[in-house]
C-alpha cells in the first residue's frame, strides 16, 4: 500500500493557519505573512514531507532547470566525515536535476577559496548555481561567498550574511536530555563542556539553563564545567584538572551530566571510571549527536541522534528554493531530532 501524500492543508491543520497562508508561504508569495509564520510552514512542510509545489509545476522544473551545486566542507582535524549528509543530497539529486561537486578546504587556508587557483573547476569557471556551506566557516568568509551566490549552511548559523540554515533543533534536543534525567529522579544536573567560542556549545549550554527553569530546577553555575575550544574540537588534547571538577561536584549531589557532545561525554566517563565511579549505577552521562564511534571502552552513550540523512535533503531543496526565489527572508530550518537511550543513565543512588 503505498503511502499517503501530504498536501497543504495537513500542513494547515498541523499548525492551525488556513490553507490559504500555507499556500502563500509555500509558493514565495509572503508579502502579508510574517518571517516566524513562514518558517514555522517551511519547518512543518519538511518534517511532514511535503513536496513544493504541483506535480506539474515540479515536472516542468524537474525537465527545465538542471543545478550543478557546491558542497564547500571546512575540514576539521579529527572529524567524522559527513558522509551522511551527503547521502541524504544525493537521494535527491535526481528528482531535483542537481548534480554535486564536494570541496575540502583546511581551516587553515579556508581564505584562499576566492583565489581561483583553489577553486574547484566548476566553481572557478562561474558554473555553480549555489552552494551549501558545512562545518563553521568564518563569517566573514561566508558572508562573502553569499554575496557572490545563494548559499545554504548545514548546522551553522550566519547572523550577518543571507544565507539560510538547515539544521536540527538543539533546544528540542537538550530538553529531550533533560527530561529524560528528571524522569529517571535526577534533580542536580550539570553541563560539562561550557564552551563560548564554539558555537554548538553555545547554543547547548543555553538550552541546558532553558531546560532547568522549565523543568523548575534552580540553575547553579557551580554545576557547569567549562572546557576549552581545543578539548571539544581536537581528539588528542587530554583532560584533567576538568575531571577532578566534576568528582568534586558529584560529591555535592550531582550525579547526572549533559554534555556538549558525545566526544567529551566519553571523555567524562572515562575520566570517571578510572576513577572509580560506576556509569551508570554512580553517576549519569549523557552526550548529544550519537555519531561517536570511539567509546574509549566505555559504555555506548545515551545521546540524541541528529537526522543527518534528512539534514542534507533538506539543505539540497532549501538552496534550490533559494536559487528561485533569491529576494526571500532567511530561514531556518530545524528538523527534530530523537533520544538514543543506551547504557549510561540510570536512577541517582539511593538518598539523592
Amino acid at each position: 500500500m503505498s503511502k499517503r501524500k501530504i498536501n497543504q492543508k495537513d500542513i494547515a491543520d498541523s499548525l492551525r493557519l488556513s490553507v490559504a497562508t500555507v499556500s502563500k508561504a509555500l509558493s514565495g508569495d509572503y508579502s502579508d505573512i510574517n518571517t516566524e509564520t513562514r518558517a514555522r510552514v517551511v519547518n512543518m512542510a519538511s518534517q511532514l514531507g511535503y513536496m513544493h509545489g504541483s506535480r506539474r509545476q515540479q515536472a516542468i522544473a524537474e525537465d527545465t532547470a538542471s543545478y550543478l551545486v557546491g558542497v564547500l566542507i571546512l575540514r576539521k582535524l579529527h572529524e567524522w566525515q559527513h558522509t551522511t549528509y551527503f547521502a541524504g543530497m544525493s537521494e535527491k539529486c535526481a528528482k531535483l536535476n542537481v548534480s554535486l561537486i564536494l570541496h575540502y578546504v583546511s581551516e587553515e587556508s579556508c581564505e584562499h577559496i576566492f583565489d581561483q587557483e583553489h577553486q574547484p573547476p566548476a566553481m572557478r569557471e562561474g558554473k555553480l548555481s549555489g552552494l551549501i556551506l558545512v562545518n563553521h566557516w568564518p563569517q566573514g568568509i561566508a558572508a562573502r561567498l553569499a554575496a557572490r551566490q545563494p548559499c545554504v549552511s548545514i548546522q551553522q548559523p550566519y547572523p550577518q550574511a543571507r544565507i539560510d540554515l538547515v539544521g536540527v533543533d538543539e533546544v528540542q534536543g537538550v530538553d529531550t536530555l533533560a527530561d529524560h534525567l528528571y524522569g529517571l529522579g535526577h534533580r542536580r544536573i550539570g553541563f560539562f563542556g561550557h564552551c563560548p567560542q564554539v558555537d554548538f556549545a553555545r547554543r547547548r549550554f543555553g538550552a541546558y539553563v532553558s531546560a532547568l527553569c522549565r523543568l523548575g530546577l534552580d540553575y547553579n553555575p557551580a554545576y557547569t564545567v567549562p572546557l576549552s575550544a581545543a578539548h571539544l574540537e581536537d581528539k588528542e588534547i587530554i583532560l584533567t584538572g576538568q575531571i577532578e571538577s566534576v568528582t568534586r561536584r558529584i560529591q555535592h549531589g550531582v550525579r547526572a551530566w549533559i554534555c556538549a557532545s558525545d566526544w567529551v561525554g566519553y571523555l567524562l566517563c572515562r575520566g570517571l571510571i578510572d576513577r572509580g565511579y560506576s556509569i551508570p549505577k554512580d553517576v549519569s552521562v549523557v552526550g548529544f549527536d550519537d555519531s561517536e564511534d570511539n567509546t574509549l571502552g566505555c559504555p555506548k552513550l545515551t545521546s540524541i541522534s541528529i537526522p543527518a540523512q534528512k539534514i542534507g535533503a533538506e539543505a539540497l531543496r532549501r538552496l534550490i528554493n533559494r536559487m528561485r526565489h533569491p529576494a526571500s527572508p532567511v530561514l531556518r530550518v530545524m528538523l527534530p531530532c530523537k533520544l538514543f537511550e543506551a547504557q549510561t543513565t540510570g536512577a541517582p543512588p539511593r538518598g539523592l
